[in-house]
This record gives C-alpha cells, sequence and structure tokens, in this order.
C-alpha cells in the first residue's frame, strides 16, 4: 500500500506545511511515508514508543518529542475513542523562533503527524489529521 497519497492529501491544506504518516504497531513504528522536503520524516521509533505509550502521566510536564525538537503537549485525547488525536506546540529556540502547531492522529496501525504553517493554530491544523484518522480508522488501518 502506498501511503504518498495520503500525505499529498494532508499537505494539500492550506494550514499543512508538513506531514509523515508512521507505524505504530510493536516492530513498525518507523516512517511510512512523509513529505518531501520535510523534517517530520526524521521521526524516531523511540519518539513514537513515547508518543502511544498507555502511561500519559508524564506528556503534560515533559512534552514530546519530534524529530529531535522539544514540544508541549496542549491536549492529549490520543487514546479517546472518536478524538484519536493530539494537539501539541513546538518549543521555541534561538535556532528555530516560530512556535508551529502540529496534530498528531492515531488509526489502529499508524499514527498520523501534521506541522502547521507559520501562525497556523491548532484549530486548523487538527481537521485533516482527524478526518483522515477517522478514515483510516474505519477502514480498520
Amino acid at each position: 500500500m502506498s501511503w504518498d497519497s495520503y500525505i499529498s492529501s494532508l499537505t494539500k491544506s492550506e494550514w499543512v506545511d508538513d506531514a509523515a504518516i508512521l507505524g505504530s504497531t510493536p516492530g513498525q513504528e518507523s516512517v511510512w511515508a512523509a513529505a518531501p522536503g520535510g523534517w517530520l520524516k526524521n521521526v524516531t521509533a523511540a519518539e513514537v514508543k513515547a508518543i502511544i505509550a498507555s502511561d500519559r502521566s508524564s506528556l503534560f510536564a515533559n512534552g514530546v518529542t519530534l524529530a529531535g525538537r522539544k514540544c508541549t503537549v496542549l491536549r492529549d485525547a490520543l487514546n479517546v475513542e472518536g478524538q484519536n488525536t493530539m494537539d501539541i506546540k513546538m518549543k521555541t529556540s534561538e535556532k528555530e523562533p516560530d512556535p508551529f502547531s502540529f496534530t498528531i492522529g492515531r488509526s489502529h496501525k499508524a499514527i498520523i503527524i501534521a506541522k502547521g504553517v507559520k501562525d497556523a493554530h491548532g484549530g486548523k491544523v487538527n481537521p485533516p489529521v482527524f478526518d483522515m484518522t477517522t478514515y483510516l480508522r474505519k477502514s480498520n488501518l
């Protein structure tokens, strides 16, 4: 199965700048598809495992990392049936002063990550990820 069309669908949104689809089942935590030129292709298996871990207690205090970049968790409904999304925001640094918004969605076998364009808030990035997550869950993927 090619996931490239799903990436194209996500990045077609005026609010999404980068996207990746990664496996979430044990042993499959790797990038399956990513937007050309984006940095989400560098998300690691360890980062995926931390995002989907059943123990959610430290997420708000410690945040998560995506491709080595620290992020703050704003909303975690990744394991809430019918929602299955998490909204996060990248922490700023001297090197990267813009706090980009991200939404992560979880289907049965994959996670979908979308990075918003500069100044896009999570409410704009979330809908395309939510819709894709819902479709993949209904397709049992």
